[in-house]
């Protein structure tokens, strides 16, 4: 069991994409855990937007399914940068409006493990998404199906991957009570199904992660929140139809702060992971920019 943990290691590892840092083969997976925060559940009036986030993402520590180190020599650094392109119709569906999104990662990678060292800078894979949203009072929700779409810089033999070699359909749920002089309680959960990477033939396991924020506006325009995220594996991941027992989860939690002006709007955070399993252990760093045009 180990030698087939290490060799996929080495070779599938570490898509530790900022934008798509989780668990599964590898330790790495593509739901953009932490991006989401503040006001996660409402979707913006009709218009076009432009989302832009930073993430720097590092790690020291592989751990097993007890929480200790197991990969000697581990390291991954990544710094991305991720815009997304938002347009919000103004057509209505089952009561909802409908928008759509795109995006497109930019991923500089740098991982060590076992005495290797490798790095890659390169574009990630694309996701695609269409959504439902609706509002009533300080109570906002959407629904939301987003596909990734094998598009990254992908190669079975290097051990910095930022594509992952495989296709994702992911439904998702978020929610949010937003009062415009006091709390703000968001989240945004999904449920992720995976292709087998034919390069490998490792079919990352089914899993659900979400987003979570707790926050207080402080001013009009000023918000202070604990935020956070979470990621739990329900199917073990499999080589060759073969169960391998391999099950990540994780739990993070920091501050954020989240400004709000005239057409657009910033958030930061700052999260440490804890509660880990068979993924990397590490902090993450989020800056999300948001444009109305």
């Amino acid at each position: 069991m180990k030698a087939i943990q290490s060799r996929l290691l080495l070779s599938a590892v570490v898509c530790l994409l900022a934008y798509d840092a989780a668990a599964t083969e590898g330790g790495a997976d593509n739901y953009p855990l932490g991006a989401e925060g503040v006001m996660a559940g409402v979707l913006p009036p009709p218009g076009v937007y432009l989302l832009g986030y930073y993430q720097n993402y590092h790690a020291s520590r592989f751990v097993d399914k007890h929480g200790k180190s197991s990969v000697p020599g581990f390291g991954v650094n990544v710094n991305a940068f991720i815009p997304r392109l938002v347009w919000m119709t103004d057509k209505q569906l089952l009561g909802g409006q409908l928008g759509f999104y795109a995006a497109l990662p930019l991923v500089d990678l740098r991982v060590g493990m076992l005495g290797q060292r490798d790095d890659r800078s390169a574009m990630g894979d694309t996701y695609l998404a269409s959504m439902l949203g609706w509002h009533s009072g300080a109570h906002h929700w959407a629904v939301a199906v987003e596909t990734v779409l094998p598009t990254g810089d992908y190669d079975r033999d290097h051990m910095a991957n930022v594509g992952k070699n495989y296709y994702t359909v992911r439904p998702m749920f978020g929610y949010s009570y937003s009062d415009p002089e006091g709390w703000d309680i968001s989240t945004k959960i999904s449920y992720s199904f995976n292709s087998r990477n034919d390069d490998t033939d490792y079919k990352s396991g089914q899993y659900f992660a979400g987003d979570y924020s707790v926050g207080y506006r402080v001013k009009p325009n000023l918000t202070l929140a604990l935020e956070g995220y979470a990621f739990k594996q329900m199917k073990s991941d499999n080589v060759g139809g073969e169960d391998i027992g391999f099950r990540g989860q994780v739990f993070a939690y920091g501050p954020g702060i989240h400004y709000q002006a005239n057409g657009w709007s910033v958030e930061a955070k700052y999260l440490r992971e804890t509660a880990v399993e068979n993924r990397p252990q590490g902090n993450t760093t989020f800056v999300k920019v948001a444009w109305a045009f």
